[in-house]
């Protein structure tokens, strides 16, 4: 479980974040809303890359019995148990696909007799096998989403933190990440913040509509797409982001 308390952050006089509270559980949250809404500041903060101005986050892992714990006090512990894909592709183009995965897994602390396996396994799961041994710098861009989100998964974590994850990539590979999502989503937190609506819409157990820092609506997508009068999400999207 992760409880979002009342979460705030500025930059300047611009509130990216305003008084924000979620409680997520297992399964498969979109967040969507148009650029500048606070969707990757609300990320940054959860994966630990961002202090938030006020208000808290707090995890309860699943072996933990009855401890609620702040995410920057779980620290090493929060961040063994997290998976994140961020939108920008910031790698070494230097290393060749095997090596940033084996660094992300050694970040991780995964088991070193684990890391082979485990790198092969998800290398597997983005149809990468046969690439990686080539040179990051090698990589289109499609190529470069996919080893990113592998990243993202390598060592089973609980929470997965997916920002943009499908940009760049052709069909195939979009519904090939979309089937990946569906089949974890029984058993973690999976929190897919996108602007493609259809990559959401079938695997989505709850939708989250942030707009200028605020929750404005939140629901499945048939209670969405019932309360909107929507044949689907992107009616829902168009309707409420509607300028």
């Amino acid at each position: 479980m992760i409880v979002i308390k009342d979460l705030s952050k500025s930059y300047g006089k611009n509130k990216a974040l305003d008084n924000i509270s979620l409680d997520l559980t297992s399964g498969v949250y979109a967040l969507l809303g148009p650029n500048g809404a606070g969707k990757s500041t609300l990320m940054n903060i959860l994966t630990l890359s961002l202090r938030a101005d006020e208000g808290k986050v707090l995890w309860k892992g699943a072996s933990q019995t009855d401890a609620v714990t702040r995410i920057e006090e779980a620290g090493k512990e929060y961040r063994g148990i997290l998976g994140y894909m961020p939108q920008q592709q910031g790698m070494y183009d230097g290393f060749r696909g095997v090596d940033f995965l084996c660094y992300i897994a050694g970040l991780k602390d995964i088991p070193s007799k684990r890391v082979r396996e485990e790198v092969e396994r998800v290398a597997a799961l983005v149809n990468l096998s046969d690439r990686l041994r080539d040179r990051i710098s090698g990589y289109s861009g499609g190529m470069k989403q996919r080893i990113l989100f592998a990243s993202a998964i390598i060592g089973d974590p609980e929470i997965i933190v997916l920002d943009e994850p499908t940009a760049g990539l052709d069909p195939k590979e979009r519904i090939r990440i979309r089937e990946i999502v569906k089949s974890m989503a029984g058993e973690k937190i999976i929190l897919f913040a996108t602007h493609v609506v259809s990559d959401i819409e079938t695997i989505a157990d709850d939708v989250i509509l942030l707009k200028k820092g605020v929750v404005i609506e939140r629901g499945s997508p048939s209670d969405l797409c019932g309360k909107f009068d929507a044949d689907g999400l992107e009616s829902v999207y168009m309707k409420v982001f509607e300028e």
